[in-house]
């Protein structure tokens, strides 16, 4: 057997060197920020709260990204379809929602369309609902429950009826 005397043994420098080239070791070094890098992500943290605070975060986006006539077409169209009064437009704007082949389709919108007593929109409107996930939670709304059973009981279109009907009968009962 050997010695302990006899076997090299490695200095305390040695050992701490290969302590640093672990890659298991974290360096516990304190990372400092300049004043100017603080003042930037402050500022950054500032206008992103500004633009949730405001609503604006689509824009807010789309000016980090670049704005493309894509993106203004979008904001367009969604500015329409949340405030429009015009039946054409909104219609022309809804055939866009609906062209985006969204998987659930928003209840204010929806509302929105079957508010206009248009035939047409109503029919495409309860056509894109019948295919969308959430046909369940926006029957669950109230009033977008009672408005489809007062629509299927007063409409004179038979095919809004009929839709109504299957729609109603996909939600469930009450």
């Amino acid at each position: 057997m050997y010695d302990d005397d006899e076997r090299e043994r490695p200095s305390w420098r040695e050992i701490d060197k290969k302590k640093d080239r672990s890659r298991f070791v974290r360096e516990d070094k304190p990372q400092y920020q300049s004043k100017k890098s603080k003042s930037v992500i402050a500022n950054y943290k500032h206008k992103l709260k500004e633009a949730f605070r405001t609503g604006k975060v689509a824009e807010a986006v789309d000016k980090l990204e670049g704005d493309t006539p894509e993106k203004q077409l979008r904001r367009e169209n969604l500015r329409i379809l949340a405030t429009s009064g015009d039946a054409d437009k909104f219609m022309a704007a809804f055939r866009w929602y609906i062209d985006q082949n969204y998987e659930e389709i928003d209840p204010e919108i929806f509302n929105r369309a079957i508010d206009f007593e248009r035939d047409e929109l109503t029919l495409m409107a309860l056509t894109a609902l019948k295919t969308k996930k959430n046909v369940r939670e926006i029957l669950d709304k109230k009033n977008i429950f009672e408005k489809l059973s007062l629509l299927q009981m007063t409409s004179r279109n038979i095919q809004i009826k009929y839709i109504v009907r299957d729609i109603l009968n996909l939600g469930g009962e009450r």
